[in-house]
Parts: C-alpha cells; sequence; structure tokens
C-alpha cells in the first residue's frame, strides 16, 4: 500500500494554518535509563501524526494537558488538579526542520535538531505485514542508532527524530539496546497536525545549550527544579536521594 498525500505549501517553522495528517502511528518506547537499577524499564507511549511534509510527535496525554483538556486528574488539598504527564517531551517537523522539545528539571528546553545521515544495510524483514529494511546512523551525540523502515508507506518520516529515509520508520533500537521505540498501531488520519503549545519553553539557540543544561542538572538537580528540597514523612530531607537518583541516568534519547 503506497500513500501519496499532496503537496501543502508552508513557510518557516510554522504552517500558515495547521495541516492534515495522512497517518497516525502510535509507538511504545522502552528505556532502561538508571545505570544503577538496569532491570527497571520505563515504558511510555507517544503518536506520531504525519503527511510527506509534516509531522508532530508526544504522547496523546502531554497533548492534553498542554491544551488544557486533560481528563486525568489528581486529587490534593486544594481538590482535583490535571496529572503531569509521563513524557512531556515532543517533535515537530516542518519540511526539512525539527523542532525538538525537552525537559530540564521543571523546564522545557526547545532546540533545532540536527539532520540523520542513515547508511542502508542489506537486513530485511516484515513487520506488522509491511516489508521492512534496516538502517543505521550515529547522531550527533555520538550514539549508534538501527532503524527499520518500510517503502510500503513512502512518508520519510518515524518516532522522534528518526526521520529522513525513503519510508516509515517502524523500530528503532540503539546499539546497546537500552533504547528501544515500536509501532504499535498504524492508521489513516485526517487529525490536525500542530507543534505542542508549552505556554513557557526555553529556546535555545542551539542544541548544545540543551545539552549543556541538562549536563548541570545532572550535577546539581536543584538549579532546574527552583531549588526545591525534598522531605519524607518524618521531616527528614530526601533531596540527596533524589540527586543521586537523576546522576545514575547514564542513557538518554537525544
Amino acid at each position: 500500500m503506497k500513500i501519496k498525500t499532496s503537496v501543502i505549501f508552508i513557510l518557516g517553522f510554522t504552517s500558515v494554518s495547521a495541516q492534515k495528517a495522512v497517518m497516525e502511528i502510535n509507538y511504545e518506547t522502552k528505556i532502561i535509563q538508571d545505570s544503577i537499577h538496569k532491570s527497571q524499564i520505563h515504558i511510555y507511549s507517544s503518536t506520531l501524526l504525519c503527511n510527506n511534509l509534516e509531522s508532530s510527535y508526544s504522547s496523546k496525554e502531554a497533548k492534553a494537558f498542554y491544551n488544557k483538556n486533560s481528563k486525568e486528574t489528581i486529587q490534593t488539598s486544594y481538590g482535583g488538579i490535571p496529572k503531569y504527564p509521563k513524557s512531556v517531551s515532543s517533535v515537530y517537523k516542518n519540511k526539512e526542520n525539527l523542532i525538538v522539545s525537552m525537559p530540564v528539571g521543571r523546564y522545557i528546553f526547545t532546540y533545532e535538531e540536527p539532520k540523520l545521515k542513515w547508511d542502508i544495510l542489506n537486513d530485511r524483514k516484515e513487520i506488522q505485514g509491511f516489508k521492512s529494511r534496516l538502517a543505521k546512523t550515529t547522531t550527533d551525540t555520538g550514539q549508534t542508532f538501527y532503524a527499520w523502515f518500510t517503502d510500503d508507506i513512502a512518508i520519510p518520516d518515524g518516532p522522534f527524530r528518526f526521520k529522513g529515509l525513503s519510508g516509515l520508520v517502524l523500530e528503532v533500537y540503539n546499539k546497546d539496546r537500552t533504547i528501544e521505540i515500536y509501532a504499535t498501531d498504524i492508521k489513516k488520519s485526517e487529525e490536525l497536525i500542530e507543534p505542542l503549545n508549552y505556554g513557557s519553553d526555553v529556546k535555545t539557540k542551539s542544541k548544545g545549550q540543551f545539552l549543556e543544561a541538562r549536563k548541570n542538572y545532572q550535577e546539581n538537580p536543584s538549579v532546574y527544579n527552583g531549588n526545591l528540597k525534598l522531605f519524607d514523612e518524618y521531616g527528614n530531607e530526601k533531596t540527596k536521594k533524589m540527586t543521586d537518583r537523576i546522576k545514575s541516568h547514564t542513557t538518554f534519547l537525544d
């Protein structure tokens, strides 16, 4: 099944008006993030809405939260408040421009992601009925990733920053298999493609600024948490436990 779309004219990073998707792909991401507790696997779901020129990638929970129509709440002494999403990162693609938003503490940093250069390998297999080929890339941060993509869906898109092949990316994993992303559901869609509106994100001049902020956060998490201190029910401070846990995170999807 070859998916084709009509040409859509887009100006700059932002569409003149929101464009419609032709496909919706749901992905599951598994990350072994902690170098100490390697048996702990973080799992979260994200949705890609795409056509040939534009796409958005985020969790449905994050989209509902920032659009202020979330139905998931938690109870507090002030009543029910919207539940903070498990994953708040997002990616917006407009033609060749790829804009990524990632959390550092309680802040969201937004930056332009460099394009990936792919090498097509000889491996082939079938994924969910689609004939797929394997490709390999090394990111700007030195990580090696492999991606299975299918030309049966001729849209050069995929999860997170893994885009730019001749067809849709269905699976991605890094060399150490500490990061794995799988397409779980593929269907047609006419939903509007729009970047996630955080309201107040930190727009950086380069990805390097984000990486530096993340490094500083690893060394001193309170810097990007408003110098927040944590205490247990007995009044004992447990900020150090939080700091140690954050410092143990060695696997990053970037």
